[in-house]
């Protein structure tokens, strides 16, 4: 449930966010990519950052003064992170440069929970100097459309979030106004009612715990019992890793490895119709191509892939950071390998349905005491292994959304990024693909992050896999 406007608690996936930005383990950031058919407009972009900063991804961290007491969100208190850039980009460079930008650091705790950026988009130029495209030489072309980046910390806003943000900053609707917190006593009395409502959270569970230990005891278990390996945690909303990242890792060739990124644009009306004529939707044949890649990678040959699918439990208003829940569906491998997007589609379907749905039996472990405890005990906890795939369909988001930067847009793209991370960090969680699919008019966006060092090697592996698998479903697709 939200929390009521007089102190604004960090959820568990708000606190478990954040701890990755001060740990070992790498930060995640959403990204949000805008296309755009001419120069970007610095006056509307300017316009949007300030109603970014007045609502609710402007937010900072005040801690708790009580023991076992949660943080607040408090109101930033920064000037808004805008940059727009006069180094113009050129056509073949867009991804490096989105990836620049997502690469660059977020500090939520202290305020600094998103950044805005723009630059315009150059044809290509034929030179003998070969031009940075991190730095965004363009190479002197003439001007074609924009590009524009904004990111924000997972810690401060899930998918949803990011997305209620905009449509209000865009529109100039009403903010969700992050509520200045309580101080002096105030403060200290709202904490230590806090931290008593966190502890009896952890007694009741300790009681059921008890009860179902006592149960156990009368009655032989049906299935074997956990082992030191099961998690202890529940994945919130992306599979993120957890490993360290000290020491990083390296390429045959010395350099740091990192997760390679891939946006493609699809036609929207190929996309739906190659979908209906396999007995599914534009959001199945997603799962299905997703799930698809990670067979194309060498994972679970001849065996069912699971997918982790988000779903938004975001209500009217609600000032939540984080809200986003899980649904998993498991794909066999004949579905699979016949296209079946039928079998796909009533899959999830259940799949989503059963979202929320209360687990039988007793968590192992509280997220009240997981929150409670220091970051040295939470990095030592097992962590739930992240999926092989997570497929999170935008859909067709609202004009708010897809119109923010104004101007034409051309197309739509979102992704969540984990900063700094190596092979050694990504190999130790198992590994992965992340998927984001976002459709503006006529053209579908298919965004897709490579967390496997050992099946997706780099940029060009990852080019090859998604370009192919776009040709067996004989949709035309365009990198950026």
């Amino acid at each position: 449930m939200p929390n009521q406007a007089s102190a604004l608690r960090l959820q568990f996936a708000d606190d478990m966010f954040l701890r990755r930005h001060d740990g070992e383990a790498s930060p995640a950031v959403n990204q949000v990519l805008w296309r755009l058919d001419g120069p970007y407009d610095a006056g509307r972009l300017r316009e949007l950052a300030e109603g970014l900063a007045a609502g609710s991804l402007h937010r900072r961290v005040v801690r708790a003064r009580v023991p076992g007491a949660r943080h607040r969100w408090a109101p930033a208190g920064t000037l808004p992170a805008l940059d727009l850039q006069t180094t113009t980009v050129a056509e073949s460079a867009v991804g490096t440069w989105a990836q620049a930008q997502a690469d660059l650091p977020l500090d939520p705790a202290h305020g600094h929970s998103w950044r805005l950026a723009a630059a315009d988009v150059v044809a290509d130029v034929v030179t003998d100097v070969v031009a940075d495209p991190a730095a965004g030489a363009g190479g002197g072309g003439s001007v074609v459309g924009g590009i524009v980046s904004l990111t924000c910390a997972h810690a401060v806003a899930d998918g949803a979030a990011l997305i209620d943000a905009l449509v209000r900053a865009s529109t100039h609707a009403a903010p969700i106004v992050v509520p200045a917190p309580e101080r002096g006593t105030r403060a200290l009395l709202a904490d230590a009612a806090d931290a008593a409502a966190q502890a009896a959270a952890v007694a009741r569970w300790a009681q059921a715990r008890t009860r179902q230990a006592a149960r156990g005891r009368r009655t032989p278990p049906a299935t074997p019992q956990a082992g030191p390996g099961t998690p202890l945690v529940e994945p919130v909303e992306t599979p993120v890793p957890t490993g360290s990242t000290n020491g990083g890792s390296t390429s045959e060739g010395g350099d740091r490895w990192r997760a390679p990124v891939l946006h493609l644009e699809l036609p929207a009306d190929q996309v739906a119709q190659v979908a209906a004529e396999h007995g599914g939707t534009p959001n199945t044949w997603f799962v299905a191509f997703l799930a698809r890649l990670v067979h194309a990678t060498g994972r679970f040959p001849g065996e069912p892939v699971p997918v982790a699918l988000p779903v938004s439990t975001r209500g009217e208003d609600d000032p939540r950071a984080n809200s986003t829940k899980i649904a998993r569906v498991t794909i066999p491998a004949d579905v699979l390998a016949t296209r079946d997007l039928g079998w796909v589609r009533a899959a999830t379907k259940e799949a989503y349905t059963a979202v929320g749905r209360a687990e039988p039996g007793v968590s192992p472990v509280p997220l009240e005491l997981v929150q409670m405890l220091p970051d040295t005990v939470v990095s030592k906890l097992p962590q739930p292994p992240v999926a092989a795939a997570l497929a999170s369909n935008l859909g067709t988001p609202p004009d708010g959304y897809t119109q923010a930067p104004g101007g034409a847009v051309r197309a739509v793209a979102t992704l969540s990024h984990y900063q700094g991370a190596g092979a050694a960090e990504l190999r130790a969680a198992g590994g992965g693909l992340v998927a984001f699919c976002t459709t503006v008019g006529h053209t579908t966006v298919l965004s897709v992050a490579g967390l496997d060092p050992d099946r997706v090697a780099d940029a060009d592996a990852l080019r090859d896999l998604v370009l192919a698998e776009a040709d067996v479903w004989q949709i035309p697709a365009e990198p950026w």
